[in-house]
């Protein structure tokens, strides 16, 4: 992917990014139906977990509608702690707020690092969403703060409580490499990188194995069987959209409609890392 983007311009670039974002990037939250399904397993539970599973999406919508720059915030912020929790459940260790908070300074800072890069093409979005930007001094003083927590962070827990399952060098060196590539690729080729083959495909992986208690050719396959019927229907959905409505309207909806569905996959993602006495 690197490759990728030094070698060719922005037009084939954002197309191979919209290609794996709306393949794999979508197929990876496509299951969150079977996921809660398989959580509360009691009929009562189930109804109420789909309950506040569409309350989020009206919530996002609502939100959007009334207030569409604080809604760019939190999907962010949802974003970001989405992002931690996928690289780093498995390898921090503590109480649950801190690993919060560890979580959204991870993802803020591989959205500072790709925003940095492309200020640009990040006002020009935000200005057709909201008519608002971000300042850049508090994308640089994101970035600052996020890079010094985590450092902490790293290394109380690689040097001084002596836990190795946070590599200190390995994860620098994925940081660097990372911005390496946000710095020489589009904003969407850069946030499509990081979105599909840094996080989607390690989510599938884990949802395979909390599915079906293993990750193998069979099982993975099942996993795609269960979600083509969810993602024919976006790819349907999106097509007709792009078809009848404007650019203007078709860039709000997409956003709306990331919102919508990253608030409630936030959420079942939670729940189905979550320990029985968290």
């Amino acid at each position: 992917m690197l490759w990728i983007s030094i070698q060719f311009g922005q037009i084939i670039e954002d197309s191979i990014a919209y290609v794996i974002v709306l393949s794999l990037g979508i197929i990876h939250g496509a299951n969150d139906l079977s996921i809660l399904k398989k959580k509360e397993y009691k009929t009562p539970y189930y109804i109420r977990d789909i309950a506040i599973y569409l309350l989020l999406i009206l919530c996002c919508v609502v939100s959007y509608l009334l207030v569409p720059f604080i809604s760019i915030i939190l999907f962010i912020i949802l974003s970001s702690y989405h992002f931690g929790e996928q690289h780093l459940s498995k390898k921090l260790t503590g109480i649950s707020s801190y690993k919060i908070i560890v979580y959204i300074f991870y993802g803020l800072l591989i959205f500072c690092m790709i925003f940095i890069q492309n200020m640009k093409d990040v006002d020009r979005i935000l200005i057709n969403l909201t008519n608002l930007t971000i300042p850049k001094s508090w994308i640089q003083g994101t970035l600052i703060a996020a890079g010094s927590f985590l450092t902490l962070s790293f290394t109380y827990h690689f040097f001084i409580k002596k836990e190795r399952n946070i590599e200190v060098v390995r994860e620098v060196f994925y940081l660097l490499l990372l911005f390496l590539v946000f710095k020489t690729s589009s904003l969407i080729l850069g946030f499509a990188i990081y979105f599909v083959l840094w996080h989607s495909v390690p989510s599938i992986l884990d949802q395979v194995k909390y599915l079906s208690g293993v990750s193998s050719k069979k099982t993975i396959l099942s996993y795609f069987k269960k979600a083509l019927i969810y993602w024919l229907l976006s790819i349907t959905t999106l097509a007709l959209i792009y078809y009848f409505v404007d650019a203007h309207s078709f860039n709000s909806i997409i956003f709306l409609t990331l919102f919508s569905v990253t608030a409630p996959h936030v959420w079942v993602m939670y729940r189905m890392n979550i320990t029985p006495n968290e």
